[in-house]
């Protein structure tokens, strides 16, 4: 499995995809902070700058924290990263003829997954840091918003898991990225952006189905996090995340194994 794990991490390191990724999304941060920063200064009429509004490194946070749940859809692009079309490029069908065992495949394409995930997080959230520190003043609440953006990332991490896993089943599951990036997108942006309960009104009927949806999407943790905390929603976020994760696995390693790979 190591060896396994280490071939699809080298492939994943050395894609110019993976690298255009963070370009482009750092990119756009640098941007949005930079019309942040011209936005925050004018002009006097003698010519001196004066400034208008005053944005803080912990704003920014406050921003990051708010945006998270995009996580649950970047990180198919992490995990495209790593299987990279092989269904239609026939390289998982050199994997199982090679007599790979498909437990092995499949695991360490998850775990090679989450790993390059975790890693365009760590680099993503630490370019985004250096970009608001050298563009904004710290702000006298920067240790609290740390404090506030720790916690909701560790709430976070969970349900992205969940989101890598049923991703990664898909794709191992149905021929072709696209199909599993639409089918993914469809269970988790629409049944998770109150569709359903927007249905409810005119459909009463489906106002139980409603409220199960809303209990199992990964979505519900980041719609409650303003109001309850991230503190509060920890438990509730980890335990779904999991879940998400293990039956995802599960039901993905039961159809690999029973897959013919033409």
């Amino acid at each position: 499995m190591v060896k396994y794990l280490n071939a699809e991490i080298y492939k994943a390191t050395h894609r110019k995809y993976t690298y255009a990724f963070l370009a482009v999304i750092l990119g756009l941060a640098a941007f949005m902070m930079f019309l942040l920063r011209v936005e925050g200064f004018g002009s006097s009429n003698d010519g001196e700058a004066i400034i208008i509004q005053r944005v803080t490194v912990a704003d920014m946070l406050s921003v990051l924290s708010m945006m998270l749940s995009v996580g649950l859809y970047l990180l198919m692009l992490a995990a495209d990263i790593v299987f990279s079309e092989q269904y239609k490029y026939n390289t998982l069908k050199n994997e199982v003829s090679f007599g790979l065992p498909r437990v092995r495949i499949y695991l360490g394409k998850l775990l090679a997954s989450a790993l390059t995930a975790a890693v365009l997080c760590a680099l993503l959230v630490a370019g985004y840091l250096l970009l608001a520190f050298l563009m904004f003043p710290a702000g006298e609440e920067l240790g609290e918003s740390l404090r506030t953006f720790g916690s909701c990332l560790l709430m976070s991490i969970p349900l992205w898991l969940g989101g890598l896993g049923f991703f990664t089943m898909l794709q191992f599951l149905l021929k072709g990225s696209t199909a599993a990036s639409m089918v993914y997108v469809l269970l988790i942006a629409i049944f998770g952006s109150g569709f359903l309960e927007l249905m409810e009104v005119f459909i009463p009927a489906l106002e139980p189905v409603s409220r199960l949806v809303q209990f199992i999407s990964l979505n519900t943790p980041f719609s409650f996090l303003n109001k309850y905390g991230p503190e509060a929603m920890m438990g509730y976020a980890w335990a779904l995340g999991m879940a998400w994760l293990g039956l995802s696995t599960v039901v993905g390693l039961l159809g690999f194994r029973k897959k013919e790979i033409n």
